[in-house]
């Protein structure tokens, strides 16, 4: 991998710094990971929402060549499957030392690069990246400050990807609000996808593809994982048709905008003046 070039240490404001009770959460809960506790179901998790999200990617980033940028990166997941799958070179930046631990311990033999940053403020030079993705990493942060760290540090026509939960779920309101889970942290805000937009936009974007993620199924995962799992435990084996539904609901104009998660790509095509 090309040597990574490093900003110089700079004075960074409050609003510039992720919550120290966020960093402890994922602390806390990459130690959880360690010990074989989650808060998803991880095989049906794979089938219903990560295969999707993995596909969109593929086809979204395949034969770029540069440096990727797994934003947030949490357990590196998404930095192994970019390095094995696509064979990119990827960096990953999380705020959590804990995630980072977790993520260093799990990586495979290609070598991936995983550093503890917060993302309100990235240690990289201008330029340094030809994609940046989020895995739901945006609506844990000062989304103005995010974008423009993302707009910084990507080359011109360089591609941002973000996989952001829908403020306009019902279902994902009603859990956030009932059935919190531990990495529903305190200082996170969800988005509309149009206020997401705007903002991309206004850095300088433009928009390549907008796309809606799970009407029902992804409720599941979470349950399978949960106190109430043999309430549902019959339907484990159907994940593949939950993920089918799925696919059909997207595509009715009311349901898909009411889906638990929007996907926006976009083109740095601007220069910030």
């Amino acid at each position: 991998m090309t040597l990574l070039k490093l900003k110089q240490k700079a004075i960074v404001s409050a609003e510039m710094k992720t919550p120290k009770e966020e960093t402890e959460i994922y602390d806390s809960f990459a130690q959880d990971l360690a010990r074989g506790v989650d808060v998803v179901d991880r095989k049906s998790y794979e089938v219903i929402i990560d295969s999707r999200r993995k596909d969109l990617l593929k086809a979204w980033l395949m034969g770029k060549n540069g440096i990727v940028l797994d934003y947030g990166c949490g357990d590196g997941s998404f930095s192994r499957f970019i390095k094995n799958e696509l064979n990119a070179d990827v960096v990953g930046v999380d705020v959590s030392k804990g995630m980072i631990k977790y993520a260093s311990a799990m990586k495979s033999e290609n070598n991936i690069s995983y550093l503890i940053a917060d993302c309100h403020f990235l240690p990289f030079k201008d330029g340094t990246f030809s994609a940046v993705i989020g895995m739901g990493i945006f609506h844990h942060l000062n989304l103005r400050v995010a974008i423009s760290e993302c707009v910084i540090v990507l080359q011109k026509s360089g591609f941002l990807v973000a996989f952001e939960p829908n403020s306009l779920c019902p279902l994902s309101f009603i859990g956030r609000r009932l059935f919190k889970t531990k990495i529903h942290t305190p200082h996170e805000r969800t988005h509309t996808y149009w206020s997401f937009i705007h903002e991309i936009r206004r850095n300088g974007f433009v928009i390549v593809d907008l796309r809606f993620l799970s009407f029902l199924g992804f409720v599941f995962p979470f349950i399978w994982a949960s106190k109430f799992a043999h309430l549902f435990a019959f339907l484990e084996d159907y994940a593949v048709h939950l993920k089918r539904v799925d696919r059909l609901l997207e595509k009715i104009p009311i349901t898909k905008h009411l889906c638990w998660q929007f996907i926006v790509a976009g083109v740095k095509e601007k220069l910030l003046t």
